[in-house]
């Protein structure tokens, strides 16, 4: 995978993360499970790449909290997701 493509992938999570933690407090689970549901593919999808360049000592179960709406590992996980974004734009 190209690192711009790449780059892209892991803004779109981010992004993801981003408006799942806006819409805890909703009550519109059509929307909630359609954001989970994208959340998923797209971390399975980027799994490797997180896997060696992640500075979480447990990242697979704090991304998985944050996919069930946890807001305290939301904000873990996108904190981890600036990180890795800063490592492949710093690798450009």
């Amino acid at each position: 995978m190209v690192d711009t493509e790449l780059r892209g992938r892991f803004k779109e999570l981010n992004r993801l993360y981003e408006e799942h933690a806006k819409n805890q407090s909703e009550e519109n689970f059509k929307l909630k499970n359609k954001l989970r549901t994208e959340l998923l593919d797209l971390f399975f999808a980027l799994k490797p790449h997180i896997k060696k360049q992640t500075k979480l000592q447990w990242y697979e179960p704090a991304y998985n909290y944050a996919i069930t709406g946890d807001l305290n590992y939301i904000e873990s996980v996108r904190e981890d997701l600036a990180h890795i974004i800063s490592q492949l734009e710093d690798g450009a």
